[in-house]
């Protein structure tokens, strides 16, 4: 088991300050995609998983970070084993398709394209699509015939496609923008890249919904970054770019996401409407305010205690209780709530890098799909949670007579 190397930073990665306060303590874990054997047990490592808040620009972030290169060299999550998460791309994929209507033969870029779920939802031939993936997964993206650049991406990436294959006329990273300690360096790639009527499209989890909806299981190692439109702009303007067009998804990869779209500065695209209608929500709300994180601290708390009470009343009442599905984030939730084999005796998956591993920290066995249903459990913690109604409808567990205990914002079971 290779270990991952860490480092604590003392500023603030999107506006350099040094005025953070911790807002949320979850306490020393693993991060989150790295399931392991019984073996590697007694050599597992973890680290804080603190969120500060910066009191000067609005950002919510990780200060401790676990080296990218460890997370992402043999990596775990394969985005395209969601049904749900490809029905999601397809639709976005079509929407910017008819909104932005690049040209026959136009650079197109998908930045963090995984195993090449979203690069698969373009027509075919109709443009010329890169993808750039520093993980192991990208390999499976190559084998379906996409062309990939095995690279963490930033200015020097995003100039390297500018020069091989023109400018690019649209840039998409979804769950990306979360991952990167350099966001800076990440972001000038954009301005490097894109044409002066290009546009990128960020997709990632928001600030705002996080802390309202209490989805703390959204923060692990992988997410250094916990996104508002507010210290955004002061991002994108640092590099020469500028936000245009910002909305809110209730679907995503990591639950309620915020799509923004930005162009180069220097280009012949303007913000719309809901830039400025975005930004005046956030400083109603109090983005940079320590009273909205502190209450969230609070509310966290509280579910976790609620959540332990559910399972326990479960359990006591002769109920067998596993998991079903194994997100990074649910490690978190498991982690936090401190529940193990002996509230849950396994989680389901379909994903097979993961089948037959333990899951990090509470060590529960990972088993495929069909072995779920074959040990017939009354009750299963849906840790992908934000699919629930999907699952509700689809799912075989259900159709069985199972149930799902949805855990957030607050346990219910389900149907």
């Amino acid at each position: 088991m290779a270990l991952f190397r860490h480092h604590k930073n003392g500023a603030c990665r999107i506006c350099g300050g040094s005025d953070l306060v911790s807002v949320l303590e979850l306490g020393a874990q693993p991060p989150s995609n790295a399931f392991i054997s019984s073996e590697e047990i007694t050599s597992e490592q973890r680290f804080p998983l603190d969120v500060y808040l910066c009191r000067s620009c609005g950002s919510a972030q990780l200060l401790d970070v676990v080296h990218g290169a460890d997370v992402f060299d043999d990596y775990a999550y394969l985005s395209s084993t969601s049904k749900a998460l490809r029905q999601h791309f397809q639709g976005m994929v079509e929407e910017l398709v008819a909104r932005h209507d690049p040209e026959p033969g136009a650079v197109i870029v998908d930045v963090g394209a995984n195993d090449g779920v979203t690069l698969d939802r373009y027509p075919a031939d109709r443009f010329r699509l890169i993808g750039v993936e520093p993980s192991s997964a990208g390999r499976y993206a190559a084998e379906k015939g996409h062309h990939v650049l095995k690279a963490f991406f930033g200015r020097e990436t995003g100039r390297a496609i500018r020069d091989e294959h023109g400018p690019v006329a649209l840039a998409t990273a979804t769950n990306v923008c979360a991952h990167v300690d350099d966001i800076g360096d990440f972001m000038a790639g954009f301005a490097e890249m894109l044409a002066p009527d290009g546009v990128a499209v960020f997709e990632c989890s928001y600030l705002l919904d996080m802390v309202e909806g209490v989805y703390f299981d959204t923060v692990y190692h992988e997410h250094l970054n916990y996104h508002a439109l507010t210290p955004l702009t002061h991002l994108f303007e640092r590099v020469g770019l500028q936000a245009i067009r910002a909305e809110r998804i209730d679907f995503g990869a990591s639950g309620p996401a915020i799509r923004v779209t930005v162009a180069r500065a220097d280009g012949v695209l303007r913000p719309d409407h809901t830039i400025a209608a975005f930004l005046a929500e956030e400083e109603a709300w109090g983005v940079k305010d320590e009273a909205p994180y502190q209450a969230f601290a609070r509310r966290v708390a509280a579910v976790i205690e609620e959540l332990r009470e559910t399972i326990g009343a479960l359990k006591a009442s002769g109920e067998r209780l596993a998991a079903f599905s194994a997100p990074a984030k649910g490690n978190t939730l498991l982690n936090s709530a401190r529940l193990t084999t002996d509230e849950l005796e396994a989680v389901s998956e379909n994903n097979p890098l993961k089948i037959g591993k333990l899951t990090p920290g509470s060590h529960l066995p990972v088993i495929s799909d069909e072995e779920f249903l074959k040990r017939d459990y009354d009750t299963a913690l849906l840790l992908s949670w934000n699919y629930a109604d999907f699952f509700v409808k689809n799912s075989e567990f259900v159709k069985r007579g199972g149930r799902f205990l949805a855990p957030l914002p607050s346990p219910v079971l389900r149907p």
